[in-house]
């Protein structure tokens, strides 16, 4: 492995680590503890802000840092990708506007605090499908991406661990907040990839 690819598996690794070390409810206590009850309205808009700022150093190097190809999808078949991955950036659209799109970048809750534990279970939509319907339209998306380079490769790799590693202690949270209703969600939808139902 060379060290353009470690350096950027490494880096996605600490960065999910941070992501994911942020958005746990010790962490968010914890903060309150320290800034009082004010750090409410702003804790998840800090956290965005955090998540996207410590995310294109890791995107730069993937741009800038010497790469080699690994794949190119050709034509015809990429006008085929790129029309899914058009649906599957729609669909990202649609999903955040069915949960609150101010709500989910952190502006409400900056008059609203407690609209973080006021937000109703969504089943909707996507949600009927997968129970993180954001992490399998990304993942979609990203493994679709035509000009594959061997770090962009390596991008998409760690992205997608991390989605299906990350959404463990996610789940976990919810299962705290929602109780009973989320855990009957859970075993009647699948975490990231859809069930195939075959008839009979």
């Amino acid at each position: 492995m060379n060290h353009p690819i470690l350096l950027i598996l490494i880096c996605f690794a600490a960065w999910g680590c941070l992501h994911s070390w942020l958005a746990s409810l010790e962490v968010k206590a914890c903060a309150r503890r320290i800034f009082s009850k004010v750090i409410d309205g702003f804790y998840r808009l800090i956290f965005i802000g955090i998540a996207v700022l410590t995310l294109l150093p890791i995107l730069a190097m993937v741009i800038f840092l010497p790469s080699h190809l690994v794949w190119r999808i050709p034509t015809p078949w990429i006008y085929g990708t790129v029309a899914i991955q058009v649906l599957c950036i729609l669909g990202l659209l649609v999903t955040i506007f069915r949960t609150d799109v101010w709500a989910f970048i952190g502006f409400r809750q900056i008059r609203h605090p407690e609209v973080e534990n006021e937000k109703p279970l969504v089943i909707t939509g996507m949600y009927k499908v997968v129970r993180h319907p954001l992490y399998l339209l990304t993942m979609i998306l990203m493994w679709l991406f035509p000009y594959m380079t061997d770090l962009v490769l390596a991008f998409i790799i760690a992205g997608t661990a991390y989605f299906l590693i990350g959404s463990i202690p996610e789940e976990a949270k919810m299962l705290k907040h929602y109780g009973e209703t989320y855990r009957q969600y859970k075993d009647e939808v699948p975490r990231i990839i859809p069930r195939i139902k075959l008839k009979r």
